[in-house]
This record gives C-alpha cells, sequence and structure tokens, in this order.
C-alpha cells in the first residue's frame, strides 16, 4: 500500500498513510520521501499522519514532527486507521479480473469509498477506487488508475511522467482527464453518455479512448 493524500471539505488537509511501515525508521524514510514527492499537489501546510495500530512515543512523533518542519508543514493530527472498520480487500469478482490484469506489479493504492467533492487522492503507484470519483474530486497517480465505478471528476495518471499509465473506469465520463503531460476534456456544454467501461491511454502523442475488454 502506498502512501495517501486526501483533501476535502472545508478545512482542507493532507492524510499521509504510514501503517503499513513496521519500524520508525522505515515511516521516516517513506515520509521524507514522499514529502519530496507530494509538495506540489499540496494546498494546505497541516498534515494528518496515520500510523495504523502502532503506538509512538513522544520523542519519536517530535522526530516526524521535525521532517514535515523541514518541509514547511505541520502535523495537525496523529491518527490509527484500524478502528475505521474496513476489512481486507478480498479476490475480485470475475467482472473485474480482466480490469485487474492493467495494474503493473509494484504499490497499488486501495480506496473503499467514493470521493466527493474537494477530495483529492495521490499516490506514486496504481490505484484502484472502489467507488465513483464524483465531479470536483481528483485523484492523482504515477501510475495507473482503475475506477470500479463512475469517474466524472478529474484523473491524472503517469502523473511522474510515464506515459505508459492508463485510466480505466466502467463510466468514465470525467471533467478532466491527464495522462503524464497530456491532457483531454470533453467539450463544453457536451453531456457524455456512456455505458460500457472505457480505457484512456496515450497513441501517437494523443489521449485516446477505447472499448476496455474485459
Amino acid at each position: 500500500m502506498s502512501v495517501e493524500v486526501l483533501a476535502g471539505g472545508t478545512n482542507s488537509e493532507m492524510i499521509i498513510d504510514l501503517s503499513k511501515f513496521s519500524s520508525l525508521e522505515d515511516m521516516k524514510t517513506e515520509l521524507e520521501r514522499s514529502l519530496t514527492v507530494l509538495e506540489k499537489y499540496a494546498d494546505e501546510n497541516l498534515v494528518c499522519i496515520d500510523t495504523g495500530s502502532k503506538r509512538l512515543t513522544e520523542r519519536q512523533l517530535r522526530e516526524l514532527e521535525y521532517i514535515l518542519g523541514e518541509h514547511g508543514l505541520q502535523l495537525k493530527e496523529l491518527r490509527n486507521s484500524q478502528s475505521s472498520g474496513q476489512g481486507g480487500f478480498s479476490e475480485p469478482a470475475d467482472i473485474y479480473r480482466g480490469a485487474y490484469d492493467l495494474l503493473e506489479p509494484g504499490e497499488t493504492a486501495l480506496i473503499y469509498r467514493h470521493l466527493r467533492s474537494g477530495q483529492k487522492f495521490f499516490t506514486r503507484g496504481n490505484v484502484v477506487i472502489l467507488g465513483d470519483i464524483n465531479p470536483g474530486a481528483e485523484v492523482v497517480a504515477g501510475g495507473n488508475i482503475l475506477v470500479m465505478g463512475a469517474l466524472k471528476g478529474m484523473a491524472h495518471a503517469g502523473a511522474l511522467g510515464d506515459e505508459n499509465s492508463v485510466v480505466a473506469a466502467f463510466r468514465l465520463s470525467p471533467i478532466q482527464l491527464r495522462i503524464a503531460n497530456h491532457i483531454t476534456r470533453p467539450p463544453d456544454g457536451d453531456k457524455i453518455v456512456v455505458n460500457n467501461p472505457e480505457l484512456a491511454r496515450i497513441r501517437a502523442g494523443k489521449v485516446v479512448i477505447e472499448k476496455l475488454k474485459i
């Protein structure tokens, strides 16, 4: 699981998920590496850190705060994600199996919810969303983006420059779609009705939309 950043509501915030790292040194290394990448996506300077079920001493917490401070950020809250009640990710149903073949090996973040207007999500790897990306929501991934629902907000795959990345959704009708440095959006005033899963990728230097075969 990768580090994620979410922002939503009137008080935007970043939530950095370090719950999968077993030691403080691993947390510090990942936090430093992630903040270097995430700085350009941060709208606010307040950060929440999620350490899962692991408890930190005051000294350990201060070490994480020091890293945030070096990036001009402040710790807003220390969270425990294990209390959220979310279960593990089960084997996908047959209808999803072909879509999962799109994802390259490596980091894949899983989101078990809809993203509402004002929320942002960032991962350096792939992301699978078991829900919708609503208008006003934004997903940015260094790898591929796979939406098991409707993509009606903004999606940016290959955000770190990978033009081989793709965006796939069961209902692909984004406000804006980007792959690496390429961008596309529907014409003003057009209402797009999508009844089939679709895939967006780069072909001949342009973003093209294809039917997703699953």
